[in-house]
């Protein structure tokens, strides 16, 4: 099976507002990354979840803006 990276979906966390602000959605890369770099260089706290179809370059690119990443959880 191959992995299509089109599949992948980022979820933008801001941590100071928790999941629990209602803004927590699936987004595609561009969408996410324009995101949390704009809460991130108000000062945001924030963190963006991938699904396991997320590439590695696009992992990167949000790590190397300061933005810390994570997998999804499975289950």
């Amino acid at each position: 099976m191959t992995i299509d990276i089109r599949d992948a979906r980022f979820y933008v966390v801001n941590e100071d507002g928790g999941a629990e602000d209602g803004n927590v959605e699936p987004l595609e890369f561009d969408e996410a990354f324009e995101k949390a770099r704009l809460l991130a260089e108000s000062g945001e706290s924030v963190r963006v979840l991938y699904t396991d179809e997320a590439s590695q370059t696009e992992i990167t690119r949000f790590v190397s803006h300061g933005i810390p990443t994570s997998a999804m959880p499975v289950g």
